[in-house]
């Protein structure tokens, strides 16, 4: 009788500690899953303050300025909910400013209307792709934390991109950095 308790007593013992186990594996992944969550909200967020402040000191028509500080004030604001949840979660994102990447170079490059449809064209593309990932990361997230700031930033993104459709249809097509043509009937 002793020999069963103790054999009852062991095996809900090894019950828990499985269970324990699996609930601290499934915090693992929501805790990795958060970080890299947080880390490319974070480095979007910075890219596009990039963008924006280059449009307002590139930018050709009042449209492209105007637009570039609302990226900045937007996605500035965004990365300083990224920021919080990251230091409540204790997850180190990066401090320096993200590295220049191809269309960033191409964009400088770029200018006057060219400058100014370019510009409109990569807002437009890389806010829909910005979109699709926002909403797989939002219908993915283990982290409740997490959803929040993912459903909060959906419709800024979505301004965003209808302000980046309103310009396109107001300076005509372009060819994005990226090599992709963009023209109002490609959006949404």
């Amino acid at each position: 009788m002793k020999l069963r308790s103790c054999g009852m007593l062991l095996a809900f013992g090894l019950a828990v500690l499985a269970r324990a186990g699996a609930a601290h594996s499934a915090d693992d992944q929501a805790t990795a899953q958060t970080e890299e969550v947080l880390l490319k909200l974070h480095h979007s967020n910075q890219m596009e303050v990039a963008a924006g402040k280059l449009a307002q000191q590139k930018g050709q028509s009042k449209d492209v300025k105007s637009f570039g500080k609302m990226l900045v004030s937007d996605h500035s604001a965004a990365d300083k909910k990224v920021t919080a949840l990251a230091r409540e979660e204790k997850i180190k994102l990066p401090t320096s400013p993200p590295m220049s990447d191809d269309k960033m170079d191409k964009m400088k490059a770029a200018k006057g209307p060219d400058f100014d449809r370019m510009f409109a064209a990569d807002m437009l593309e890389d806010h829909k792709a910005a979109i699709d990932e926002v909403k797989a990361a939002r219908d993915n997230a283990k982290d409740e934390k997490l959803k929040a700031p993912l459903v909060a930033t959906l419709p800024v993104l979505e301004k965003h991109r209808d302000t980046a459709e309103r310009l396109i249809d107001k300076l005509g097509p372009s060819a994005s950095a990226s090599g992709s043509d963009v023209t109002p009937t490609d959006t949404k």
